[in-house]
């Protein structure tokens, strides 16, 4: 057993002991569990602040949020299947979730296809992401109720990667997200799946050369002590999916309920306006403070090698999907 697994049994045997007093039927406050695989700081965690401030307001006290941060409880995967048997209570998945659990309905994450964080909400609220969110809830048990922007992610290597060429047989580090593996396996890199709190000591240790994630990333992590280029590829407009154990939410009274709902919704608000605002400045201090090598890239050629790889995914996808994306695969 690994020191994350053991870290992340024990965090876990807490969590239940904490969590496992009260209930949604108990007189007293009811506690949540909010799971978080990033560290501070960040956007996401003013969002889960503002979100513990909107639901004691609006609950009146009833719900007790108790934060485990920094991946205590294990990395998304962990995270979901705690989700799923209500372990923990809520979460902000990245672009894991829809690719695990409804890959069908899962264009939004894959590499090179949607351009942007704008075009992925009006999916998400559209009739296709109506669609993917009753499947996952119907296939995890999670309800899916907001999402806010991560920022594009990047490419970052040990050398500056201007081209396609430039990435063939490089070791590079993705989730564990099958479409990511055969997207940039077709643009000549050698993916390699690594659980996010393993991933510095993986490019430190040259498990793994590059990897890729939005500048707050890189930055929480202080990827730049280990990596020397970010490459501007902007490959994936990633979002944060704001998503809740259905086995909790639907335990609670409505009026609960909806106090838990609408303070999410209006916290990833928060969140996405405070990235907004961050974003630009968090990606120049990689280059101005931290001294990484900034490259822009004419992300064109990228888009032409991954083509025959999204066009071979896209078979997979639900026809809903299909039809919402078509504009942007032209």
């Amino acid at each position: 057993m690994t020191i994350m697994q053991t870290r992340t049994r024990a965090a876990i045997a807490a969590l239940a002991l904490g969590l496992g007093l009260g209930g949604a039927g108990a007189a007293q406050a009811i506690d949540l569990g909010f799971a978080l695989h990033t560290s501070p700081p960040g956007p996401e965690f003013e969002a889960v602040n503002k979100f513990v401030e909107l639901v004691k307001e609006r609950s009146k006290g009833q719900i007790n949020v108790k934060i485990f941060h920094s991946a205590v409880l294990g990395g998304e995967r962990d995270n979901l299947e705690q989700l799923t048997v209500n372990q923990v209570q809520m979460t902000l998945f990245g672009d894991t979730l829809p690719n695990v659990v409804a890959p069908e309905y899962a264009a939004t994450v894959v590499p090179f296809v949607f351009p942007g964080p704008e075009e992925v909400f009006e999916f998400w609220a559209g009739p296709a992401g109506t669609e993917g969110k009753k499947v996952i809830k119907s296939k995890a048990k999670l309800d899916v109720v907001a999402f806010f922007r991560r920022g594009d992610r990047h490419l970052s290597a040990k050398k500056a990667i201007r081209t396609p060429d430039d990435l063939k047989g490089l070791k590079l580090r993705v989730p564990e997200i099958p479409s990511w593996v055969r997207v940039w396996s077709e643009l000549g890199a050698r993916p390699t799946p690594v659980a996010w709190p393993e991933v510095f000591s993986g490019l430190q240790m040259g498990v793994v050369e590059a990897q890729e994630n939005p500048c707050f990333n890189v930055n929480q992590a202080k990827l730049y002590e280990v990596q020397s280029h970010i490459m501007y590829t902007a490959h994936v407009p990633a979002v944060w999916h704001w998503t809740i154990s259905s086995v909790f939410l639907d335990s609670l009274k409505p009026e609960i309920r909806e106090a838990v709902i609408s303070s999410a919704v209006d916290a990833a608000k928060h969140g996405d306006a405070v990235t907004k605002t961050q974003i630009d400045a968090v990606c120049d201090a990689l280059v101005t403070k931290s001294k990484m090598t900034a490259v822009k890239v004419d992300r064109a050629p990228f888009i032409a090698k991954a083509r025959p790889a999204i066009d071979e995914l896209s078979k997979k996808w639900a026809p809903i999907v299909v039809e919402a994306a078509s504009k942007y695969l032209k």
